[in-house]
């Protein structure tokens, strides 16, 4: 695959995210905790479809401190490795949210918990990429 130097789908997808999150503020549900895990749900979930149109296009220069040379020069093999393996982390960590998310809502659980760990888990998927290289 040839790659091609854009970040129309990029802008795309952030615009659509932004307006995926803007309309859970529409929902007609009263229960703020499930609002809450809705909203933490899409987060994580949004992440990883990110991650994973980044691998289907192989895009990989969107990731920050990857440049757009590098990713020609890296050829295509590798750029699906790279992607795939950043898509891994993400889809462990929205599965893991989101299951989580659907048991505190049955169980009654509170939110918060749920902020803290799709932050937190979003955050350590993305520390644990830092050494994957292209």
């Amino acid at each position: 695959m040839e790659l091609k130097k854009s970040y129309k789908g990029f802008v795309w997808f952030m615009l659509g995210f932004t307006a995926v999150m803007f309309l859970f503020c529409f929902l007609p549900i009263k229960d703020g905790g499930l609002i809450t895990r809705l909203v933490c749900a899409e987060m994580t979930c949004g992440v990883a479809l990110l991650a994973y149109i980044i691998y289907r296009t192989e895009y990989v220069y969107w990731y920050n401190g990857t440049e757009y040379e590098e990713a020609v020069a890296a050829g295509s093999e590798r750029r699906k490795a790279f992607a795939l393996a950043h898509f891994k982390r993400f889809a462990v960590c929205a599965v893991a949210c989101v299951g989580y998310s659907v048991a505190a809502q049955l169980l009654g659980w509170p939110f918060w918990i749920d902020i803290l760990l799709s932050g937190v888990g979003v955050i350590v998927a993305a520390i644990s990429t830092i050494g994957i290289r292209l």
